[in-house]
């Protein structure tokens, strides 16, 4: 199961970026600035990070190492786009099974405990690293106006 999860707008706002960047380069691997990506589709750089990720591990884009950090090459290999088909394929190996159906819902409750546990543990370092930063910029301008 996925660590990382993009919701469908944002997800398919990435496709059709690079689906529109892989036309313009007719299919070939192509180099882009994440910078580029970033302003085509309007995601936080974060974002833009965890999608390109998700993307390879979905197998719709491979991503090297560009011409610096700021670059990156990427072959877009969903040439072939059918979300109804792949939809349907993606749910077909669950079976309705009504016992399997409860196991689901309680592995689905028990995953969304955990998420909302790592959410607030990501708020407080969030507050954690903010109060350090101020502190380190407290001690900054002291010695500065040594």
């Amino acid at each position: 199961m996925k660590e990382l999860k993009l919701k469908d707008k944002t997800y398919k706002k990435f496709i059709d970026c690079f689906e529109k960047l892989a036309k313009k380069n007719e299919g070939k691997e192509f180099e882009a600035a994440y910078s580029e990506i970033q302003m085509e589709t309007g995601v936080a750089s974060i974002t833009l990070k965890k999608a390109i990720q998700i993307l390879e591990e979905d197998g719709i884009i491979a991503v090297e190492q560009g011409r610096n950090t700021r670059y990156g090459k990427f072959k877009y290999l969903n040439e072939t786009r059918d979300g109804a088909d792949k939809e349907k394929n993606k749910f077909s190996e669950i079976k309705t099974d009504p016992d399997n159906v409860e196991v689901l819902i309680g592995q689905i409750k028990s995953m969304s405990n955990l998420l909302e546990q790592l959410r607030q543990r990501i708020r407080t370092q969030e507050m954690t690293i903010s109060v350090l930063q101020d502190r380190v910029a407290d001690v900054e301008d002291k010695l500065v106006n040594k």
